[in-house]
């Protein structure tokens, strides 16, 4: 495989007023095919890191890089092509209500990409029997189980075939047998050249998918720092 880097944070100090993550620097490289664990404190710095990794926040100094590209020195209609290479699981959800949760599946992917509708569609029902699910779920996010919305959300996080995958805590609060699937369609995804980044408050959810993690992160005060496991 290529040694292609999908992101790199260099340096990369975030807004003060803008930003729950720490007014440190932040460093991170991630290469095609990689996977890093992400230990953070808290949730909402789960989210603001992933925000950082999405080019949403706005930085005093240094930079981000997505596809050898600064977020940052982009505009649309390119800014939002590039996020559509970003497959990502919120820890809020993410859900627009007054939708089906079908149409929230495949309307980050129209909205960001050229794919076909139908082959989109097509991709989205193989995934969601792959969860679990029996098809596209056609009711809105507030009359679904949590377990299921949670499955939903990662045949979102999926569709597309992305080049860079964001997972916000996908397992804490779900049973087991959310781990496999999620593993299976990673391991794919890596061999595909996808890079992943996951963040979650325990080391120990990814213990079986540890031969496929690259680097074990901590966030901390001071920024990221790197760990032995």
């Amino acid at each position: 495989m290529v040694d292609k880097i999908l992101l790199n944070i260099d340096n990369a100090k975030p807004s003060f007023e803008e930003s729950a993550l720490p007014y440190v620097p932040y460093n991170l490289k991630l290469r095609a095919g990689e996977c890093i664990i992400v230990e953070t404190g808290s949730m909402e710095l789960s989210t603001a890191l992933a925000d950082l990794c999405s080019g949403i926040v706005k930085l005093d100094e240094g930079s981000v890089k997505f596809e050898g590209m600064e977020w940052s020195s982009l505009n649309e209609p390119r800014l939002s092509a590039l996020r559509g290479r970003i497959g990502r699981i919120f820890q809020q959800g993410g859900w627009v209500d007054m939708y089906p949760v079908a149409i929230n599946i495949l309307m980050p992917m129209l909205h960001h990409s050229s794919l076909a509708i139908d082959k989109l569609t097509k991709q989205a029902l193989t995934l969601c029997r792959i969860f679990g699910l029996p098809g596209l779920p056609m009711d809105t996010p507030r009359h679904m189980m949590p377990v299921d919305l949670h499955r939903a959300a990662c045949v979102r996080a999926l569709l597309g075939n992305p080049d860079l995958i964001l997972l916000e805590h996908p397992f804490e609060g779900f049973s087991e047998d959310l781990l496999f699937p999620l593993f299976e369609m990673l391991n794919t995804a890596q061999n595909k050249g996808a890079g992943v980044i996951c963040f979650t408050q325990q080391f120990s959810l990814w213990n079986y998918y540890r031969e496929r993690v690259t680097q074990w992160m901590r966030l901390q005060e001071k920024g990221l720092t790197s760990e032995n496991q």
